[in-house]
């Protein structure tokens, strides 16, 4: 190692503990309960119950392989979201739940800016042009939007995209093998960081940058391809103990092969959207204004600020500069066609033919790859402007002209505010807006929607004209360039001070919900619908959620009993009033939503957690299974239906014995059995075929059966005696997963020793 990284690593490794420090006293400084979200938000519904019960788990000693709080039960590890094995996770189990949320989102927001900042530097680029774009990238609308959405997992999986492509390029351009081993250990760690869609489309965008770099740089072929390859061979292998069981769950899953077309081609990104380049309001804000474009805005604004876009323009306009930068160009032009989706006929291809592109909805998701390039971009610009390049006089003309075009522009229509009527219509009639239709013709909302979108679009052509003047006139007055530069975190922090919004954690457990669970002690579920998937924090589990790793035989039922077609089942239903059949899940109560506040509807008699049936019908074909549920006269208290014999066969019976649960966990059910003559053991927690049954010290019958009852549920065929079991959710998949894990960190850490004893001789990709 050279002096320079000698002295730059303590430098840079004493600043980031100084500015994770610096998070962590913003974080406790936070008001009590208070956490960085929008109410309602995923955080909300999701992972504030999530994170409490992992940390819970792990505090006593517990790895928790199965989630029985939401959905009535799912893989919890197997739920790439839970983000079980995801090394920075520990800080919940070291803090306060609340405080570790927002510490956490802060954290990854530094570790993505920090990635960029380090990116720049191994360019060769100026400390303060890295800095500028360290400090202004993570506010940018890729990223920080979704802050306000509570998107947990998508930012701490978002913040290793950097440190992946930078190790990677330094891999192609220099043959450092400790930047490839960087690589694939970013890469590991943005798997098991929890979203695997971002993971996936960070793949793609190192597979394009090494195919760009194979053309545009001379023996680049010899490592760039290959470098990929092995970087995700060898994060496979250090993140197999989370993958593995993330497949098989997925092979079970609402998501285990292709989408349904219509449901992948969701949420594709809107080409109008570019207009958030220069105009980040111009469709609305999250917060106060009403986003009234296509689909969701955390996913559908590419701002990078107005001066970035001018910095850009520099960059590629720099004799010194343009090559790399028109690399670059080409790889987020390519990224950006991928996130258009369905709007191109590029999507269907891909669905039908490419692996994984099928597997995912929100190709929209592709624009962050693609700014992460962009704001590459955006530094060698600022770097050209403090190294004292003056842009060639033509471009600050073009800047200043079409700023003042736009400007006009938006003066014209906020004057004639109606004339956006046109747009809102087409916005409608596309199908793809979360708002009401009759949004659309308010006529007080035209006005107020043609007003605002004229403000965002002289505000940004006013931006863009200031900064092609200041940077056309620093030839005369070079202070001039300061202003240009200045202009980017500014407009980064405006933009993402509209999106900080906060809520009391109270909120998400309304205080009549708990008092009713803990009035009411019992073993049973309630469908809490204004806050699924947080029944760990109610003390009852749920029978919904909120996320796609719901099991695909359950969502098909649940569907079924709200009128639906299981064949067309996703992760959304939409519910009335619970039919009798939820007997059998157990359902206590339902908190309905009435306005803004609940209905309450009680079963006041919810089925046992397990009981002894004798009746039962065998129907092994999907039909005939449901309309056998459709059956008004089928009862679950009384039959089960089977897909297979079962061995031993039951023996009609009024009273075949008797039956208790003597302990529990979330991956365990152990029960004992007396019986006078065969019965079918029905539990009513859901089926999945790595539940299993394992003889007990004492009981009569050595093996045990399980077998999915009424579709969802396990029964256990059992002979008569007493009988003492231990079901178990034990997936072989996390055990050779974790074997391949161990075995492939220790290579790593032998080989990154290896590389940090031996120094490394530099050899370029050619002369």
């Amino acid at each position: 190692m050279n002096r320079e990284a000698k002295r730059g690593w303590p430098r840079e490794g004493v600043g980031a503990a100084a500015m994770v420090g610096a998070l962590l006293l913003i974080t406790l400084l936070v008001p009590a309960g208070q956490v960085f979200s929008e109410e309602h938000a995923d955080i909300f519904s999701q992972f504030l119950s999530w994170r409490a019960f992992a940390a819970d788990s792990l505090r006593a000693g517990h790895l928790p392989l199965w989630n029985p709080y939401t959905y009535a039960g799912e893989p919890f590890l197997g739920e790439f979201q839970s983000a079980l094995l995801y090394p920075l996770n520990l800080i919940f189990v070291t803090m306060p739940l609340v405080p570790a949320v927002n510490f956490s989102l802060l954290l990854h927001l530094f570790l993505f800016g920090w990635g960029l900042w380090r990116w720049l530097r191994a360019r060769g680029r100026h400390p303060a042009a890295a800095w500028l774009v360290g400090v202004s990238a993570p506010l940018s609308g890729t990223v920080f939007p979704h802050f306000y959405a509570g998107h947990l997992s998508n930012l701490c999986t978002m913040a290793w995209t950097p440190w992946i492509l930078s190790g990677l390029e330094a891999w192609r351009q220099k043959g450092k093998a400790r930047s490839l081993l960087g690589a694939s250990a970013a890469a590991c760690l943005q798997v098991l960081a929890g979203h695997v869609q971002y993971a996936f489309y960070t793949g793609v965008a190192a597979g394009v940058q090494a195919l760009v770099a194979t053309v545009a740089e001379r023996g680049a072929w010899r490592r760039a391809l290959p470098g990929v390859a092995i970087c995700y061979a060898a994060a496979a292998a250090l993140a197999a103990a989370q993958i593995l069981p993330g497949f098989a769950a997925a092979a079970e899953g609402l998501h285990g092969g292709k989408l349904l077309y219509e449901y992948a081609r969701t949420f594709s990104f809107p080409p109008e959207n570019l207009l958030t380049l220069l105009a980040p309001g111009f469709f609305g804000r999250l917060y106060p204004a009403v986003y009234w474009g296509r689909c969701y805005l955390w996913e559908m604004s590419v701002f990078a600020g107005v001066s970035g876009v001018a910095l850009a323009a520099v960059a590629l306009t720099d004799h010194e500069r343009r090559r790399a930068a028109g690399a670059d160009v080409v790889v987020m032009a390519i990224l950006m066609v991928l996130a258009f989706g369905a709007n191109t006929p590029l999507f269907r291809l891909l669905y039908d033919y490419a692996p994984g592109f099928g597997e995912f909805r929100g190709w929209s998701k592709f624009t962050f790859p693609a700014m992460v390039f962009f704001w590459l971009i955006i530094g060698a610009g600022a770097d050209a402007v403090l190294r004292g390049r003056r842009p060639p006089p033509w471009l600050a003309a073009v800047l200043t002209g079409a700023g003042l075009a736009i400007a006009a522009a938006g003066g014209l229509l906020w004057l004639h505010p109606t004339a956006i009527a046109g747009a809102l219509r087409w916005i409608r009639d596309s199908g793809e807006s979360v708002l009401a239709a009759s949004y659309f013709t308010n006529p007080t909302v035209v006005v107020a929607t043609g007003q605002q979108a004229g403000q965002a679009l002289a505000i940004g052509g006013g931006l863009l004209a200031l900064a092609g003047a200041c940077l056309g006139g620093t030839g005369r007055w070079s202070r001039l360039r300061w202003v240009a530069l200045a202009m980017l975190p500014v407009e980064l922090l405006a933009f993402a001070s509209g999106e900080i919004r906060v809520f009391s954690a109270d909120q998400v457990l309304p205080a009549p919900m708990r008092d009713i669970v803990a009035a009411h002690p019992g073993d049973y579920r309630v469908l809490d619908l204004p806050a699924i998937t947080n029944g760990y924090l109610l003390g009852a589990g749920d029978i919904w959620g909120n996320d796609p790793g719901v099991l695909l035989r359950y969502t098909q039922y649940m569907t079924f009993t709200q009128g639906g077609n299981p064949d067309r089942a996703t992760q959304f239903v939409f519910f009335h009033n619970p039919p009798r059949q939820y007997d059998m899940l157990r359902l206590r109560y339902a908190f309905m939503p009435a306005g803004e506040k609940y209905a309450l509807i009680e079963n006041p008699s919810p089925m046992p957690h397990a009981l002894l049936l004798t009746d039962y019908r065998v129907l092994p074909s999907f039909n005939a299974m449901f309309g056998a549920l459709a059956d008004p006269k089928f009862d679950p208290w009384h039959t089960v239906l089977l897909e297979s014999p079962p061995d031993p066969q039951p023996v009609l019976a009024d009273h075949p014995g008797r039956v208790r649960v003597v302990g529990e966990t979330s991956d365990t059910l152990d029960l004992e059995a007396d019986l006078a003559s065969p019965a079918l053991l029905l539990v009513t927690d859901l089926y999945s075929r790595d539940w299993i049954a394992r003889a007990l010290p004492g009981s009569v019958q050595q093996e045990y059966q399980v077998l999915p009852a009424n579709y969802i549920l396990r029964a256990v065929p059992l002979s008569a005696g007493h009988h003492e079991l231990r079901m178990e959710y034990d997936p072989p998949s996390f055990r050779h997963g974790l074997i391949i894990s161990a075995i492939a960190w220790l290579i790593w850490v032998g080989l990154w020793w290896r590389t940090r004893r031996r120094p490394e001789r530099m050899v370029p990709a050619h002369p």
